[in-house]
């Protein structure tokens, strides 16, 4: 029994790292965004990949560990599995306090990412109206005018 007890603790200890890993990647994508450092967050991007990959690979163990027990794969089988342990209540209590962390800050990236979106359409829209109206930006044939005369601003 000591030995399935250490397996369950490992299993949770490196659960919970994963999830405090993508909780630390989120965080720095937060503020990358809110830097508006659009390289940074592109770095980002694959190293969030592999750390959600990680922890999926964690929950398919954790649920194919919990079917042989012959517990539920929810947070009843869980209680179950770890029964009265109050050490390894407490890691379950954690693990499910990063879900939850992890969560709330990948919603507040995909809100600030939203943000950027909207201000790059709009910026986007108003090179698109400048560039095909009349005495806009640039001329028929492709070079940059001054946008009051519509001379060119090499002309200038």
């Amino acid at each position: 029994m000591l030995h399935a007890d250490s397996v369950r603790q490992d299993a949770l200890v490196a659960e919970i790292g994963a999830w405090q890993g993508l909780l630390d990647i989120l965080h720095d994508e937060e503020r990358a965004l809110v830097r508006g450092d659009a390289d940074r967050v592109a770095q980002i991007t694959p190293i969030k990949l592999a750390q959600v990959e990680t922890i999926g690979s964690h929950v398919r163990a954790r649920q194919t560990t919990l079917e042989a027990a012959g517990h539920p794969v929810n947070a009843a089988g869980m209680a179950a599995w770890i029964g009265k342990d109050a050490a390894q209540g407490a890691r379950l209590r954690q693990l499910g306090a990063l879900e939850a962390a992890a969560q709330a800050a990948n919603q507040r990236v995909g809100a600030l990412l939203d943000m950027r979106l909207g201000a790059a359409r709009q910026a986007m829209n108003v090179l698109i109206h400048a560039a095909t109206r009349g005495n806009g930006l640039y001329d028929e044939s492709g070079q940059s005018v001054a946008a009051r005369s519509g001379k060119p601003l090499s002309a200038a």
